[in-house]
């Protein structure tokens, strides 16, 4: 049975509930029209992505002119400027279009056809593919030039493993079974063929990118832990088994300073010469072919000669920041899914950027990844750039107003007095508002209607519940008989301090799906639903 709600506030109630409203006010200001929440890491997140693709820019050009001008099919100084230029206009016309594709579209099964062209691409790749290095990686489109398909790999593989993740986890359209092949598909065969190009480097960033979704989605610390030493075993073995990774990682770049050491000492010497604040932009030296891919992989030392301590580290605060603001978006998304692309997506960019900037500074071997938004390379831009729309996607689809946001604005909190009972907003010209014994639940009905239940239990629990003396309902008129237009409620308190009984879920959901291994819900016999 309803109960009737009528509130007659206290005169302390009305300062501290205006305070409370003025409290409100204050958190859910909007920018924009959206909500400051949701729009202040939206736009540091983009002041930061233009910043940092302008400064690469910049330093593409300072590092690149001596090189393209001494090169006789060049001769031109703003060679690769201009085409760093292109390269970062088509991945801006990328970014901004992404931000328009709803994310229904990556969960539905059509996110398998890119998946599809990207592995066919990588097949493609090592048939017909450019082999610079020993590496095979790069394959010529008509029109296009070069392109790298191991960097458009780590988005189509972060969209198809969110939709997986959200299959199982949130739609249960999936089982167990049809989860993990599913993902060691998605995962595995790009996986292979970007290993047979080879190309470690991304196969590193891809895989710890999947470890993450999947610590965020829920598996168990026992599974994480156990996955993490299989692929553990694994890096050593395809380490030993090449003589010349195993030499990368065993040599000491001081021993040979003109062979396996000479791009690595170049640039701590690099680093060295810039000290604190740098010898300016346009004055580094080892540009002045000391260093090879100046413009490229090793860009970061470049920058460390030319702006100094002081300015890595205002590149290493800006590239934090916009990480942060990537992980604060992907915290604020209201699916799953959403959650994933942005976390991945973000997570691909900070991996990235550590084995760029310690292979520059010789802590780990360089393995040829471009730091994102910086070194010079149409793929890795565009690439980056779309991965920078995906995450900006999920920031608009956070402004979502839902059933649940609806029914929380029909309703007030009251003061200590009426503590578990919630009282809802008069609307008379509408009808009544109803809450169910305990507030509970809530509903609006037509005026001096009993509100119609949910489920048959439902039914019959509000039909045991008509019977009770002090149940009342409240159909917006002035009560008949009496002198009054309006009764005061009758109300019941919860348990625990201020009336209300909490259960503590903890903060964190995914921590709650650890408990029992890869999956609570599934395994325990629920159904997709209907």
């Amino acid at each position: 049975m309803a109960h009737t709600l009528s509130h007659n506030p206290s005169p302390d109630a009305t300062p501290r509930r205006a305070r409370a409203q003025a409290d409100a006010s204050r958190t859910e200001r909007l920018i924009a029209g959206v909500p400051a929440r949701i729009m202040r890491p939206r736009l540091v997140f983009i002041a930061c992505l233009v910043a940092l693709v302008g400064f690469g820019v910049l330093m593409v050009y300072s590092a690149s002119a001596i090189e393209a001008l001494a090169d006789p099919e060049i001769q031109d100084a703003t060679h690769y400027f201009t085409r760093q230029l292109i390269f970062a206009a088509v991945g801006a016309i990328a970014c901004v279009a992404l931000t328009y594709w709803p994310l229904s579209f990556w969960r539905s099964d059509k996110v398998w056809a890119f998946w599809g062209v990207v592995v066919l691409l990588l097949a493609l790749t090592l048939a017909i593919g450019r082999n610079v290095n020993g590496a095979t990686r790069w394959i010529q489109i008509p029109l296009m030039g070069q392109l790298q398909p191991s960097e458009f790999a780590k988005a189509t593989i972060v969209l198809t493993a969110a939709k997986i993740f959200s299959d199982y986890y949130e739609g249960r359209t999936i089982d167990t079974p049809a989860f993990l092949g599913l993902l060691a598909v998605c995962v595995g065969v790009p996986i292979a063929l970007i290993m047979l190009e080879p190309d470690m480097g991304s196969s590193v960033i891809i895989v710890t990118t999947i470890v993450f979704l999947c610590y965020l989605s829920g598996f168990s610390y026992r599974l994480l832990i156990g996955g993490l030493v299989i692929l553990g075993a694994l890096f050593v073995i395809f380490v030993a088994i090449e003589p010349y990774r195993l030499a990368r990682f065993m040599a000491d770049p001081w021993e040979d300073l003109y062979d396996t050491g000479y791009q690595a000492t170049r640039a701590i010497m690099a680093f060295a010469s810039g000290g604190l604040f740098g010898r300016g932009i346009g004055n580094s030296t080892m540009k002045y072919s000391y260093l090879p891919e100046a413009h490229n992989d090793y860009i970061l030392a470049v920058i460390g000669e030319e702006v100094g301590f002081a300015g890595v580290l205002a590149l290493f605060a800006a590239f934090s920041l916009l990480c942060y603001a990537g992980l604060k978006i992907a915290r604020q998304a209201p699916s799953l899914q959403g959650r994933l692309i942005a976390a991945g997506c973000t997570i691909i960019f900070m991996v990235q950027f550590l084995i760029n900037a310690l292979g520059v500074i010789g802590v780990i071997p360089m393995t040829g990844k471009p730091m994102p938004f910086i070194s010079y390379g149409g793929s890795s831009m565009i690439s980056c750039l779309i991965l920078a729309g995906l995450v900006l996607r999920v920031s608009v689809e956070s402004n979502v107003r839902t059933v649940h946001d609806e029914l929380r604005d029909r309703f007030e909190v009251i003061d200590e007095s009426t503590a578990g009972v919630a009282v809802a907003r008069s609307e008379r010209r509408a009808g009544a508002f109803t809450v169910y014994e305990g507030g509970k639940g809530a509903s609006r009905g037509q005026a001096g209607q009993r509100p119609r239940a949910s489920s048959p239990s439902a039914r019959r629990d509000a039909a045991a519940g008509a019977g009770r003396p002090h149940a009342r309902q409240n159909d917006g008129r002035a009560d008949e008989g009496s002198g009054r237009g309006r009764r005061d409620a009758r109300t019941r308190r919860g348990s625990g301090p201020g009336g209300y009984g909490r259960v503590d879920l903890g903060s964190d959901p995914a921590d709650r799906l650890r408990r029992d291994g890869l999956h609570v819900r599934l395994n325990r016999g629920y159904r997709p639903r209907d």
